[in-house]
């Protein structure tokens, strides 16, 4: 009997102690990091635009904006920035999904199925179909790790909605990799590193902490301002997680085309069934070593 119950305190602890899998984590953006606006084309239509990081592009814009940083025209790190881009939304594609919505358009602010109204957690949210933040709506990401909202359609933010975060979430871990064209409505608040070759279209006044990454697209703003964020210190992963995901999804790697939501979507899974399995063969095989031991001495 000591043994049995020594079995089983094995395989217990085998499963208390057991990593949770897919778990999202935030890739390393290279010579893409610094940039506000990475595009094919960028054009602003009216002074004001503000950007706090760099800028860069094949066709200017006919009005300048204000860049805090450097200005890359088609050079060698522009180049260079798109390439990684590339290899950063690879990365993202790959990662399994944390929740799945019902096939078609989602709205953020109002859906319910994934948890509270408005309220998301550190995850990969995959939607087949567009994404919205809806109606003037409000989303919070709450709770520090990495976001990744991957969707097959448009991403589109109503006027005067906000993306907004608490305790402890950054916007240097949350990523957008939508398939069509990425709007941003008026007045809007918006967080995040956006990787969208179909284009990005920024509406007048509307303030943005992170990135727009469209090279090979087109990116458009109108009296705006876009802080880039810096990366984060260390890779985030979500809450619990002790295991990194590397991401093999067979998306594309080259420069500048949008992701093709292919990788497989999942529900997370709380333990790995290797130690479970192990654990149940563990017990089985020392409660027939006793019966045959006692079955000996009978």
């Amino acid at each position: 009997m000591k043994l049995v119950k020594g079995a089983l305190m094995i395989a217990l602890l085998t499963l208390v102690i057991s990593p949770k899998a897919f778990a999202a984590t935030s890739p390393a953006l290279g010579a893409a990091d610094p940039f506000s606006i990475l595009a094919g084309t960028y054009t602003n239509t009216a002074p004001g635009t503000t950007l706090n990081g760099d800028l860069g592009y094949t066709t200017g814009p006919a009005v300048a904006p204000t860049v805090s940083g450097t200005t890359h025209s088609a050079d060698s790190v522009y180049n260079q920035a798109g390439i990684d881009q590339g290899t950063a939304l690879s990365n993202l594609n790959g990662q399994a999904c944390s929740f799945s919505f019902a096939p078609g358009a989602i709205n953020l602010a109002t859906d319910t199925t994934h948890g509270p109204v408005g309220v998301y957690t550190p995850g990969i949210y995959c939607i087949t179909g567009a994404a919205s933040v809806g109606s003037g709506g409000t989303i919070t990401l709450n709770g520090a790790g990495t976001y990744i909202f991957r969707m097959d359609g448009a991403l589109t933010t109503s006027a005067n909605s906000i993306v907004t975060t608490s305790n402890g979430a950054s916007a240097c871990n949350v990523w957008w990799t939508p398939t069509a064209a990425t709007t941003l409505g008026a007045t809007s608040t918006f967080l995040g590193t956006d990787i969208d070759a179909s284009g990005i279209t920024i509406g007048s006044t509307v303030t943005w902490t992170g990135r727009a990454l469209a090279f090979g697209g087109t990116v458009s703003t109108s009296v705006d301002t876009i802080n880039t964020v810096p990366a984060c210190s260390a890779a985030t992963t979500t809450s619990g997680s002790s295991g990194t995901n590397t991401g093999t999804g067979t998306t594309s790697t080259t420069p500048g085309l949008p992701n093709t939501g292919n990788a497989a979507p999942q529900k997370n899974m709380l333990w790995t069934a290797a130690p479970i399995a192990l654990s149940v063969i563990a017990v089985v095989a020392v409660i027939y070593w006793i019966r045959v031991k006692n079955s000996k001495n009978a």
